[in-house]
């Protein structure tokens, strides 16, 4: 039971840390498209 809860706690960080990175990185693109 508390490996399956360790495996889902990592699931949703991985997740987590993904959603942020290409939100961070689409954000990043839209700046440079503006300055142009």
């Amino acid at each position: 039971m508390s490996s399956l809860g360790f495996l889902a706690a990592v699931n949703i960080v991985i997740w987590i840390g993904l959603f942020f990175y290409v939100w961070r990185l689409d954000r990043r693109l839209t700046e440079r498209e503006r300055d142009r």
